[in-house]
C-alpha cells in the first residue's frame, strides 16, 4: 500500500498526459483533503483485513472494532460530500482510492458502506462503471 500512490503517478505519467494526477491539484488543499481521507479509509480497511488475517486467538477485538469505528465515520464523511462538486469531478487518484476502499471492504473487509448511504452509494455505482474499474475489479 505504502508505494501505490507513487507506482500509480509513474503509470499515469507514461504518456505525458496524466489522467488521475495532475499538478494543479497539489496546490489545491480541497483536493489534497478529499486524498488525506480517502488514504485513511483504505488504511484502516487494510489494517481490518490483516488483523483478520491471524489466527483467531491472535486478533485484536480492540483494533478490530477501532477500524470498523474509522470506515463506517469516513463512509459517513464520504456520503455527506457526494454531491459535493469535487466527489463530482473528473475522477483522481482521492477518487480511485474511495471507490477501491468501498469496494474492498464489501469484498474482503468489514462489510458494504454504501448500505444505508444512499448518495455514496449512487456515486460508487457511476464509479463502478468506469471501464479501469471494471477490469481491475476484486474477485
Amino acid at each position: 500500500m505504502e508505494d501505490s500512490q507513487l507506482i500509480c503517478a509513474y503509470l499515469d505519467s507514461l504518456d505525458g498526459k496524466p489522467r488521475f494526477h495532475q499538478s494543479l491539484r497539489d496546490a489545491d488543499w480541497a483536493y489534497r483533503r478529499l486524498e488525506a481521507n480517502a488514504r485513511s479509509m483504505c488504511e484502516g480497511i487494510c489494517v481490518w483485513v490483516r488483523e483478520m488475517t491471524r489466527p483467531e486467538s491472535e486478533r485484536s477485538p480492540a483494533v478490530l472494532a477501532h477500524e470498523v469505528a474509522r470506515s463506517e465515520r469516513m463512509a459517513d464523511l464520504f456520503e455527506a460530500r457526494a454531491c459535493d462538486p469535487l466527489m463530482e469531478a473528473e475522477p483522481a487518484m482521492a477518487h480511485l482510492t474511495v471507490a477501491v476502499s468501498l469496494e474492498m471492504a464489501r469484498k474482503r473487509g468489514p462489510g458494504d458502506l454504501t448500505s444505508g448511504r444512499p448518495r455514496l452509494a449512487a456515486w460508487m455505482r457511476r464509479l463502478s462503471d468506469l471501464p479501469a474499474m471494471r477490469a481491475t475489479a476484486l474477485p
